[in-house]
């Protein structure tokens, strides 16, 4: 049992060169882990350190002491925050708090939406955008050196859709973003779009298919290697949630054939009713 027990992988976060990353743990004794994380060559640390955390659960994306420090930047207190939202941030997903603090003997709100992010070359980041007195005007609808368009502000203000952007950095470098309006914040929002060599159910996205999901249109992906042979599903990329958003297609086929037939069927019945008939 000793040696099933040692030979556990588990996963945890590990702060390395402040940096808080996920890895792999094996437990060499009751207190201490030796830890592969990414590139990096395996390490041996002490259970009980500040630097290391057990993962919670499969959706938790980020260190919970790594969460605390951001928050605490701005302002906001995660203990304070209810388990729900604290789990939720965890898990990398945006969320809309409401803080009060005392100005000039007055008692003043704030709204903002706080959202966990990682990049792969500078670690985690909080996302912080507080909300709008009032709601955006076309003249400061910008992001990333890009002003959007009349039509695309129309889009996003008035219709709730999704655009897709071209953004510029500091450096010149550009890439795609998507861009949507939230009335919570009365302000848009970026995201991060879709790009070609993404894998999707183990394949790589091929440049149409990532436009199309940036679009907010559905793709059908085929898994063609499993258990109950090839399986196909709709795939929805969530700009909002950041995720893709899955429906297996064979099940979706079958509920469409039988509203489209019980459609058919309550549109004979009413054919076949006399004309002078009362509809109870």
């Amino acid at each position: 049992m000793k040696n099933q027990a040692e030979n556990t992988i588990q996963k945890v976060f590990v702060n390395v060169n402040q940096v808080w990353q996920k890895a792999e743990a094996i437990s060499i004794d009751d207190k201490t882990f030796k830890i592969k994380a990414g590139n990096n060559p395996s390490f041996e640390m002490l259970k009980d350190s500040r630097n290391v955390e057990v993962q919670k659960n499969k959706d938790q994306q980020f260190a919970e002491a790594d969460v605390k420090r951001r928050l605490e930047g701005a302002y906001i207190s995660f203990e304070k925050l209810e388990p729900n939202i604290q789990e939720s941030i965890l898990e990398g997903r945006e969320q809309l708090i409401e803080t009060t603090y005392i100005n000039d003997g007055k008692l003043k709100e704030t709204v903002k939406m706080v959202q966990m992010l990682y990049n792969s070359t500078y670690g985690s980041r909080l996302d912080v955008q507080i909300k709008r007195k009032e709601q955006i005007k076309l003249e400061d609808a910008n992001a990333f050196q890009y002003q959007f368009t009349k039509d695309e502000y129309h889009a996003m203000v008035q219709e709730g859709k999704t655009v897709q952007f071209t953004g510029t950095s500091l450096n010149g470098d550009t890439f795609q973003k998507l861009a949507y309006y939230e009335p919570k914040l009365n302000d848009i929002r970026t995201k991060s779009a879709v790009s070609a060599n993404m894998y999707v159910l183990g394949q790589i996205l091929t440049k149409q298919q990532a436009d199309s999901l940036n679009k907010g249109e559905e793709l059908k992906i085929t898994i063609r290697k499993t258990q109950k042979g090839p399986l196909t599903y709709l795939v929805r990329w969530s700009a909002k949630n950041q995720r893709f958003l899955y429906k297996n297609w064979e099940k979706t086929n079958v509920l469409d054939k039988e509203v489209k037939e019980h459609k058919t069927i309550e549109g004979e019945k009413k054919k076949k009713q006399p004309k002078n008939a009362i509809s109870m």
